[in-house]
């Protein structure tokens, strides 16, 4: 298999474990605050890929250790602040302002990694990003705009910087230092507020402790599955890509929580299949071959 093979493979399952995280962050919201959910994601992964890399024979900090807390630093905020949307907005909505960073990372790409995006990507990214317009549009029922909203809004912003940054540093890392230094910097930036939160630190209930599993794991694989793709494929095209977690949560929203589906929310999810899909064929030339 091929070096852009395998990254099309990697780039199709992280968002299926990306929709899996979020539904189960989600539900988990119920039972757990922000800090407990993100501190079981990020020291599961702490305790989990040190054995890994020495295993594996591999050097777990890295070159470029500045670039990597920072790239650390800006996933785990990312994960957090999203966590925090989908306890105040519905997982659709929290999910379709997450998902501008797409239009985000090829308006970066240039001065971070260097690869401008083809004139026929910006036009599938285009079309992604009216698909998640065609979403969001207000009806007569919608409810007005809240910190949630703010908080999806930002989280895309740094997704769109973290993804830049594994596309930059997987030339001279491997995919375990990268997913080690989110955890290490999540586990850090949980910590403090975990301390002085209101409710007990330690979860007492198995629904909670299942929340927190199934977030760490589903974490795992798709962090571990995006690192990978992102060194084999450019950071646009993997970005459209991942828009195909939108149409998975939302139908998990529908199907399971009662939310409304419309037609613009299915209009919406064929712009976003189709752009992810002709993105994904388009010559990459920025692989080496």
């Amino acid at each position: 298999m091929g070096l852009l093979s395998r990254g099309l493979l990697w780039a199709c399952l992280a968002p299926m474990f990306y929709a899996g995280m979020s539904a189960s962050a989600k539900l988990a919201g119920g039972h757990l605050s922000v800090w407990q959910i993100g501190l079981g994601r990020f020291m599961l992964g702490l305790l989990v890929i040190p054995p890994i890399v020495k295993v594996l024979g591999l050097s777990l900090w890295g070159n470029h250790r500045v670039l990597l807390s920072a790239r650390g630093l800006c996933g785990s905020i990312a994960f957090l602040l999203l966590v925090a949307s989908l306890q105040r907005i519905p997982l659709s909505v929290a999910l379709i302002i997450f998902y501008l960073y797409p239009a985000l990372t090829a308006l970066l790409a240039p001065w971070v990694t260097g690869e401008p995006a083809s004139r026929a990507a910006w036009l599938l990214i285009g079309c992604a990003f009216a698909g998640i317009v065609l979403i969001l549009l207000p009806s007569g029922d919608s409810a007005g705009l809240n910190v949630g909203h703010l908080f999806a809004g930002i989280s895309s912003v740094l997704c769109a910087v973290t993804l830049l940054l594994v596309r930059r540093l997987g030339k001279s890392n491997n995919i375990y230092t990268l997913f080690f230094y989110l955890c290490l910097t999540g586990t850090l930036a949980c910590l403090i507020p975990l301390m002085f939160q209101q409710t007990p630190i330690i979860p007492h209930s198995k629904v909670a402790w299942l929340g927190v599993a199934a977030v760490a794991l589903f974490s795992i694989g798709a962090q571990l599955s995006i690192n990978q793709a992102l060194m084999s494929m450019a950071t646009p095209k993997v970005s459209v890509m991942m828009t195909a977690e939108v149409p998975l949560v939302a139908a998990f929203g529908v199907v399971y929580l009662g939310e409304p589906v419309s037609w613009r929310l299915v209009a919406g999810a064929l712009l976003i299949f189709g752009s992810g899909i002709g993105l994904s064929i388009l010559p990459d030339k920025s692989v080496q071959k």
